[in-house]
Formats: structure tokens, C-alpha cells, sequence
């Protein structure tokens, strides 16, 4: 199954295409503001790079977020065009949950953070011990005070602004810096195993999960 992926939930987003697992192509989008101009030639560039054709697709997954408010509209407006138009299933992907998924193979607790604005955080806790994330916490958005309150070791952080996390307590260590950003090809791995799950929702249904009311 070819699928798309679309990961606009940061200011550095990406978009892949992938093939029963199997990358085929992968493009940076550089910039949240540079979505609305970038994110249309990106994918057809993409399409054109892998030699297929946007009806070759068998789903396209898109992660919703919590994130970049405006990234996370065009992201979720892109994607909910596209399988409106194409016919194909349309499935969501939890962005933490797409960061946890990029530390596989962890016996350790993984503690996902993202910058909420306003002295804020996104945190989520997960298990990874394969390469499907399990949910231990759900997301919550934090004062950035509470979320050291919750870094209790052994655990394991990541996330796009975890290097600017200082003092952890002895235990609490970095997730490597590669595996720190949301990844379109992780967004297309995840996705593929919601829709066997039956987790794919309907254009009409898709809303970008923000954790705060939108501004």
C-alpha cells in the first residue's frame, strides 16, 4: 500500500511517501510560515521524485497534532482535500505519539514534550518496547513549573524542545537529537497501522487536535 504523509505540527515540518514500510521519498518543509506556499509544489515535487501518481495512493496519514496551530490547519486542510478528492481513507496520527515512535525499543518510560507558547508544554508519557508507542498518560498541557514535577527517572525525553530543558534530575537523559523532530515517515508507519486497527476517519470528522482552544 502507498501511503502519504503530511507532518505540519512544528516549524519544521516534512512530507513522505511510503510503500508497504518502505520509504520512497521524503521532503523538508522548512518554516511553519512557508506551509501555505510550500506545501502544494513540495508534494508534487515528491510525487514526481518517487515516479508515482497521487492515484496510486492506498491512505494518507497526517499528524493532528498538538502543535504549531497554523501548521497543524494546513496540514489537516491539505490531507482532508486530498482523500475527499482522491477517494482514499484518511487517518490521524497523535504527533506525540509520532515522536514516541521514533525512540523504538525502549524499556524506559518516554516522556514526550513540545513548546505550548505562554510558559507552556504538550506531555505525553509512552512506552516503546517494539516499535509501536503504548500509551502510559494521556496529553495534558502543563505550566512549564509542573512539568518538572513530573520528570521522575528512569525516563527518557524527547521532542523538538528538550535541549532547552535545563537541570533534570539524575535519570531523566535526552533521546538523541535525529529522533527529537516529527518525521512524515513516521507519521506514514504509524498510519498504516491505525487504519489495520480501523482508526481512520472521515474528512468531514478530522479536526487538528490543539489541547487549547484556537486562537
Amino acid at each position: 500500500m502507498l501511503i502519504l504523509a503530511l507532518d505540519t505540527a512544528t516549524d519544521t515540518g516534512s512530507l513522505a511517501l511510503v510503500e508497504d514500510e518502505e520509504p520512497l521519498c521524503e521532503s523538508s518543509l522548512e518554516g511553519a510560515g512557508a506551509y501555505l506556499s510550500r506545501l502544494l509544489p513540495r508534494l508534487a515535487a515528491l510525487f514526481a521524485a518517487a515516479g508515482r501518481d497521487p492515484a496510486d495512493l492506498g491512505a494518507i496519514g497526517v499528524s493532528v497534532g498538538p502543535g504549531n496551530f497554523t501548521g497543524l490547519r494546513i496540514g489537516c486542510a491539505t490531507a482532508k482535500t486530498l482523500a475527499w478528492s482522491l477517494g482514499c481513507p484518511l487517518v490521524p496520527v497523535p504527533t506525540l505519539e509520532v515522536l514516541a515512535a521514533q525512540v523504538p525499543f525502549q524499556p524506559q518510560t518516554i516522556g514526550v514534550v513540545m513548546d505550548a507558547k505562554r510558559s507552556e508544554v504538550y506531555w505525553g508519557l509512552y512506552r516503546c518496547p517494539a516499535d509501536q508507542p503504548l500509551v502510559e498518560a494521556e496529553p495534558v498541557r502543563l505550566p512549564l513549573a509542573e512539568l518538572y514535577r513530573r520528570l521522575t527517572a528512569p525516563l527518557v525525553l524527547t521532542g523538538p524542545w528538550v535541549s532547552s530543558l535545563a537541570g533534570l534530575p539524575k535519570g531523566v537523559v535526552l533521546a538523541a537529537p535525529e529522533s527529537r523532530q516529527p518525521r512524515a515517515a513516521t507519521v506514514a508507519r504509524l498510519a498504516r497501522r491505525r487504519l489495520e486497527a480501523g482508526l481512520a476517519a472521515s474528512p468531514q470528522q478530522l479536526s487538528p487536535f490543539y489541547l487549547r482552544p484556537a486562537l
